[in-house]
């Protein structure tokens, strides 16, 4: 072989390596909080968190215990390849959170994730506090009429 050939060869198994090898570690974002005054109507409530990247959308749901709950919700830092190796900067940009209950939404926050998460170990994620949600205060007391509006 020549030497212009082993150079060549020597090359494409350095960046196919590379590229086998660098792979982004998988990110999470914990939200933790609190669901008061929530409707004796809404049973089997959950809490969906959806995390917004430049990525695409990820979810997941965790049910309300005695008026708390706390979401993992796991995301792939990946944001780009270049010469065989992976950028991983990809973070939510806002986190929405959601009481739902039989399919109805009863509540749902939208919190900035540059102003109101901290970092707290390489690539995971959690509110700077607690979240408090009050059902009755941010959807008004129309929770309490029955349908019929009487």
């Amino acid at each position: 072989m020549s030497k212009i050939r082993l150079q060549l060869l020597l090359v494409i198994a350095l960046t196919l390596s590379g590229t086998v090898l660098a792979k982004c570690p998988t990110g999470s974002v914990t939200v933790h909080g609190r669901v008061d005054n929530l409707p004796s109507g809404a049973a089997g409530a959950e809490v969906t968190v959806v995390l917004e990247t430049p990525k695409g959308n990820v979810s997941k749901a965790a049910s309300i215990s005695n008026g708390e709950f706390t979401v993992e919700v796991s995301f792939s830092t990946w944001s780009s390849s270049f010469l065989g190796g992976d950028r991983c900067h990809n973070v939510p940009t806002v986190v929405e959170v959601k009481v739902v209950a039989a399919g109805r939404v009863y509540t749902q926050k939208r919190i900035p994730f540059k102003d109101s998460f901290e970092m707290y170990s390489p690539f995971l994620y959690r509110l700077k506090q607690d979240l408090s949600i009050d059902v009755l205060k941010e959807t008004g007391s129309s929770l309490l009429r029955p349908p019929d509006g009487h």
